[in-house]
C-alpha cells in the first residue's frame, strides 16, 4: 500500500523560489499528475508555495508550471508597496516612534518596515482558496498546514485544513487549529519579523511561522504523512571554512549583516536540526530500540550553492527606493547579502534560484526514484 507522503516547504523570503524549481523537477521525475503529495505544510514564504500547490493539487503538472511562471514574473512592487509616499510615511513613523515613542502612554506602535498589501492582492488574484477544500473532498489532498507565531502568547500556532480523520494536537510551545485557510493565514505565516507587518486573525496578531517553529517536520506527521520530503533553502556548510571565518579579522557588522544572520537562524537552523533528529530516531527504531514506533523515511533537498551569495550585483536590478532603504541598513554589493536574499523578489534573482532547484533535484533523480518506489 502506498504510504501517505508529505511535502515540507520552509521559509526564506525570496529564497523560496528555489522550492519552485524543486517541485517542478519532482513532478517531471515522478510523473504523478494527482496525489504527488498527500500532505503539504508551509512556513514563512514556503507557506505561499504550499498554499498554491494545495489549491491546485488536482494537477501537479499545471500547478508546478504555473507556480514557476508566477515567480518568474513577480516584482518587488508585487510584494510590498514601494510608492514614495508609503515609504516616506513609514519612515516618518519609525523616526517619530523611536524618538518620541517614550512620550506616549504605550510607547511606539511601529512594528514593520514594509507594507505588504500588494502581496495579499496578488495571492487573492492567483490562488483560489476554496479549491483547497474541493481537493480534500476529491481525495487530491489529505491536508494542508501553515505555521504561524502568535505575538501575544509567543506560541507556534499551526492552522490546518484537512480530512476529518485528522485530530488536533498540542505540545508545550505549539498547538494546532482546524480552520478554512485563507489569505490571512498565508500572509501571517509569511510575515518576516520587523520587515513585514503582523497579520490579524480573529482578535490576535500573528507573524512568521519560523520564529517559533522548532520542529518543522511535526505538522506533516500530525497530518498523517508516513514519509517526508523536506525542501531546505540552505546549502551544505564547509565546516573548516566556517571555523576559519569565525576567527578571521572582521569589521564591525552593519545592521544588514546582523539582520541577515538573525534571519538565517530563524529560517534555516530548525529544519536541519529536525531532520537530523528524525534520522537518528529512525536509526534507533531500525536497531530495535523502540519496537512500538514506526520509522518515517525522509528525503531532504537543499541548494548546492549559497543562495545569499547569489544576490551579489543584484542591487542594480532593484527599484531605486528599495535600494535606498537597503543601503541605509548596510546592504551593498558585498555586504548584507543574506538579508537581501530574503527581500529580493525580482526575476533577476528568482529565475536563477528556480533553475538551481530544478538542476539540484535532477542530480538526485536516482535517489528520488528509489525513495518513492520503496514503500515497504
Amino acid at each position: 500500500m502506498k504510504k501517505r507522503t508529505g511535502l515540507i516547504m520552509t521559509g526564506g523570503g525570496a529564497r523560496a523560489a528555489f522550492q519552485v524549481g524543486v517541485a517542478r523537477a519532482l513532478y517531471e521525475i515522478l510523473g504523478n499528475k494527482k496525489n504527488l503529495f498527500d500532505v503539504i505544510t508551509g512556513n514563512s514564504a514556503g507557506a505561499i508555495n504550499a498554499t498554491y500547490l494545495a489549491a491546485n493539487s488536482e494537477n501537479w503538472d499545471v500547478a508546478t508550471h504555473n507556480l514557476s511562471e508566477l515567480w518568474m514574473r513577480v516584482k518587488p512592487q508585487n510584494i510590498y508597496d514601494l510608492r514614495t509616499r508609503t515609504i516616506s510615511d513609514l519612515g516618518l513613523k519609525w523616526v517619530s516612534g523611536t524618538v518620541l515613542g517614550g512620550l506616549t502612554p504605550k510607547g511606539s506602535s511601529i512594528n514593520h518596515l514594509l507594507d505588504t498589501s500588494p502581496l495579499a492582492k496578488l495571492a487573492n488574484r492567483e490562488i483560489d482558496f476554496a479549491h483547497i477544500q474541493e481537493n480534500i473532498i476529491r481525495g487530491n489532498l489529505h491536508g494542508l498546514a501553515l505555521s504561524t507565531t502568535n505575538y501575544n502568547s509567543g506560541s507556534n500556532v499551526v492552522f490546518y485544513q484537512g480530512e476529518e480523520s485528522i485530530k488536533d494536537w498540542t505540545r508545550s510551545d505549539r498547538f494546532s487549529y482546524r480552520t478554512e485557510l485563507g489569505v490571512e493565514h498565508m500572509m501571517a505565516s509569511a510575515a518576516i519579523p520587523f520587515f513585514f507587518p503582523p497579520i490579524k486573525i480573529g482578535e490576535s496578531h500573528y507573524g512568521d511561522g519560523c520564529i517559533r517553529q522548532t520542529t518543522p517536520l511535526s505538522p506533516a506527521i500530525h497530518l498523517g504523512a508516513q514519509k517526508l520530503v523536506a525542501i531546505g533553502v540552505r546549502h551544505s556548510h564547509d565546516h573548516e571554512k566556517m571555523r576559519h571565518m569565525a576567527f578571521s579579522p572582521f569589521e564591525n557588522p552593519t545592521m544588514g549583516q546582523i539582520a541577515g544572520v538573525m534571519l538565517n537562524a530563524i529560517f534555516m537552523d530548525s529544519l536541519e536540526s529536525d531532520v537530523e533528529r528524525l534520522r537518528r530516531i529512525n536509526e534507533l527504531i531500525a536497531e530495535g530500540a523502540h519496537p512500538e514506533l514506526k520509522a518515517i523515511p525522509i528525503l531532504m533537498i537543499r541548494p548546492s550553492k549559497d543562495l545569499g551569495k547569489m544576490t551579489a550585483k543584484l542591487n542594480e536590478e532593484l527599484p531605486a527606493i528599495l535600494r535606498y532603504l537597503l543601503k541605509g541598513i548596510g546592504v551593498s554589493d558585498t555586504e548584507g547579502l543574506d538579508l537581501l536574499s530574503y527581500l529580493a523578489f525580482d526575476v533577476s534573482y528568482t529565475k536563477p534560484l528556480i533553475e538551481l532547484g530544478y538542476e539540484d533535484t535532477f542530480r538526485m533523480k536516482e535517489e528520488i526514484l528509489k525513495f518513492f518506489s520503496d514503500d515497504a
